[in-house]
């Protein structure tokens, strides 16, 4: 009785069944609603992989527009949480098989803490079972097609060599699983950087290279094998120069594989990259200091000609109001106008024209004078 009547309170005044209906979006549980084109994921496990990294397994609960969630291995999703009352996106990639989503509609998202991160970290011990947060649709082209025969069963042969470095596993883990065992005439190999005791992972990939005879896997130590080189390339795969290659890891990694790929006459074609964090700017011409007008809150900062950081990093060591989400180019939450002068984008490596455009401040670097709506 007490129940019922509370509850026809709580709909006159609130509009809602119960208090609690109400009162949940306040609540400092990561709870998430459908938003736009979100999907419902309910978490069905949090596990430790490492010291710094763990894998979240949801549940996917919803539809958007009347689709079902699907993803080609290797892909990412936009994760949706929410923390501190506002709700916030960041992308991760999916480590699962296809036959995982396929089996019980679940994936897996193993994720690395940012040690100056404001999710990462807090999110493995913010989330429990059965909490509701929400994922974008797949999203990303670090997938196999180009190379993959049409048919399984057409006796192509192919060299296919993934390269990953520390948390850069995770898209090889779903290709891996998902490919491997389907397509035995495409010879797949994996060179796999970390340091010592923290190869995440790594016993689904040695229990494939058992099974799968066109599965080839190397584990290195980075303390002690240091960076990708020609001799590991060569233990690994016997023809390097009509391969596909596929490099995920930290910035510098990726930068000196490809360069050492590039150098030994490999075509850039050939070499497909996943960017996992904010890309590096080695190659940013910068010579001179520059100035940054944020107009909207009348700001100017002088930038020395050794400071390489992006406009995002400048408005808010500056108190100047920025919006963002993922950091790292993807989510187009930074998206302002630049009126005036020449930012490089670390995304694309290339630099902009001098006028007016909209730019991503998160990837973007000043490199002349610039004037921004900020």
């Amino acid at each position: 009785m007490l129940n019922e009547l509370t509850n026809k309170l709580s709909l006159t005044l609130f509009n809602n069944d119960t208090f609690k209906a109400y009162f949940s979006p306040f609540s400092n549980k990561p709870v998430a609603v459908l938003m736009g084109e979100m999907f419902a994921a309910t978490v069905v496990a949090i596990a430790p992989e490492n010291n710094d990294m763990y894998s979240l397994t949801l549940t996917i609960t919803g539809k958007v527009n009347t689709q079902s969630f699907t993803f080609q291995p290797g892909q990412y999703v936009e994760l949706q949480v929410k923390q501190n009352g506002r709700y916030i996106k960041r992308p991760f990639t999916i480590s699962s098989s296809l036959a995982q989503l396929q089996q019980d509609k679940t994936i897996t998202l193993t994720i690395k803490k940012q040690s100056a991160g404001r999710i990462t970290p807090w999110l493995v011990d913010a989330v429990s079972q059965g909490d509701l947060l929400a994922i974008s649709p797949a999203k990303g082209d670090f997938v196999l097609h180009a190379c993959l025969p049409a048919d399984a069963s057409q006796q192509v042969k192919k060299e296919v060599l993934f390269i990953a470095g520390g948390s850069g596993i995770t898209p090889f883990h779903s290709l891996l699983l998902s490919h491997v065992a389907d397509y035995p005439n495409i010879n797949f190999s994996l060179l796999y950087y970390a340091r010592t005791q923290q190869h995440v992972l790594h016993d689904d990939l040695v229990a494939l290279e058992i099974d799968q005879a066109n599965f080839s896997l190397k584990l290195l130590h980075s303390e002690r094998d240091g960076h990708c080189s020609l001799a590991h390339l060569h233990g690994i795969t016997t023809d390097l120069n009509n391969s596909a290659i596929y490099i995920c890891g930290p910035n510098s990694m990726m930068d000196n594989t490809q360069a050492l790929l590039l150098e030994i006459g490999l075509s850039g074609d050939a070499i497909h990259l996943e960017q996992f964090g904010l890309a590096s700017f080695n190659n940013v011409d910068i010579n001179v200091a520059r100035n940054v007008s944020f107009t909207t809150t009348n700001k100017n900062i002088v930038v020395s000609e050794v400071n390489q950081q992006t406009l995002l990093t400048l408005a808010e060591d500056n108190a100047v109001p920025a919006k963002y989400g993922c950091r790292i180019g993807i989510c187009q939450e930074c998206k302002c106008k630049k009126v005036s002068g020449v930012v490089y984008n670390s995304q694309t490596k290339t630099y902009s024209d001098t006028g007016e455009e909209d730019i991503q401040a998160c990837i973007s670097v000043p490199v002349t004078d610039v004037v921004i709506n900020l």
